[in-house]
């Protein structure tokens, strides 16, 4: 029988700190999973993105 569990909800956030530097962030909720920061924008998203999908892709358990 299969587990009945609650959805999850992931969100990637990009914040401009600089002209050049931008920080990514993978969250849950109001918890921050995983964090980077880069020189451009769409770099920034294009590597929040790939953080959630790997976060997917490795069975992110409770």
């Amino acid at each position: 029988m299969a587990k009945n569990s609650d959805p999850r909800l992931l969100e990637v956030t990009v914040t401009p700190l600089e002209p050049a530097r931008w920080e990514w962030r993978v969250y849950e909720g109001d918890t921050p999973l995983m964090t980077g920061f880069e020189t451009s924008r769409e770099t920034a998203q294009i590597e929040g993105d790939s953080a959630l999908f790997r976060l997917l892709s490795a069975g992110l358990d409770k």
